[in-house]
């Protein structure tokens, strides 16, 4: 099955509908952290909270990068913000979805035949279910918080000295368990037709630990090379780029997996 997977992925070309998945990720990615960090505003949650948890994934570089536009945009403007980021958000990420959608449909040898309005209002649906979906991960930094404060305000440290010891291990299972769910959910909900949680389980298993793999060989790779030398003041850009194709890559693998796990199953 690997092989064929393999094969697939070079023969149909989808290295290339990667790098276009890559380019509608990037072009995606400002507004829509804008959206849901205003969502976050009305949480007890600060705002670097959201960014934290991408920092383990996304190289350094490319990280401050967008960190930085993150803050310019939010304190250069407030206003009209919210609205503004809304409507290129949902464009934006909706164009992303539809994307992926197609490939994930390219995958399982299948064309979608929905009128086109009713896949605008799907693609819709689905971009701002992702928009809500995502702040609920700041679980993780409220717990965090609240561990902070219930061991300043009594002063117990030496009773929650082990749990801190183990809280980043505890930290990357519940990350990587929402991980899961969120890619169980993007592999039900993208293809054209119905898909079982049982039949998008292998792909959201590959999308959660192969993601946080390959993003932190590729973290150290980075952290080892100076593109700088090579393509100066753009070295942040180029490899946010990088991250966002391989990224798409391990989504398209993912969903060729499922694909042939199917194909598989009911050929028994």
């Amino acid at each position: 099955m690997i092989m064929t997977i393999i094969k697939r992925f070079f023969k149909e070309r989808f290295f290339d509908q990667a790098a276009q998945n890559a380019y509608y990720l990037l072009l995606s990615v400002l507004p829509f952290l804008l959206v849901v960090l205003s969502i976050v505003q009305f949480l007890p949650v600060e705002e670097a909270s959201i960014l934290a948890l991408l920092h383990p994934f996304v190289p350094d570089e490319s990280f401050q990068l967008i960190e930085q536009s993150v803050q310019s945009v939010l304190y250069k403007s407030h206003g009209k913000l919210l609205a503004l980021s809304v409507l290129a958000a949902l464009w934006t990420t909706s164009v992303a979805v539809q994307s992926f959608a197609r490939s994930l449909d390219i995958a399982n040898r299948r064309l979608s035949q929905q009128p086109l309005w009713i896949s605008i209002i799907r693609n819709l649906g689905v971009t701002v279910l992702f928009m809500l979906i995502v702040p609920m991960s700041l679980f993780l930094p409220l717990i965090e918080n609240l561990m902070h404060t219930v061991i300043a305000y009594y002063d117990v440290l030496d009773a929650w000295e082990g749990w801190l010891y183990i809280w980043p291990n505890i930290k990357w299972g519940l990350g990587t368990f929402f991980l899961l769910l969120f890619f169980l959910l993007f592999y039900q909900l993208m293809p054209t037709g119905k898909m079982r949680w049982k039949e998008a389980l292998p792909g959201a298993l590959l999308s959660a630990f192969g993601w946080q793999f390959v993003s932190l060989l590729f973290g150290e790779y980075v952290s080892r090379v100076d593109y700088s030398r090579l393509y100066g003041q753009l070295a942040g850009i180029i490899m946010l780029v990088l991250w966002f194709y391989l990224t798409a890559v391990i989504i398209i693998l993912s969903g060729l997996l499922n694909a042939e796990c199917k194909r598989k199953g009911r050929s028994k």
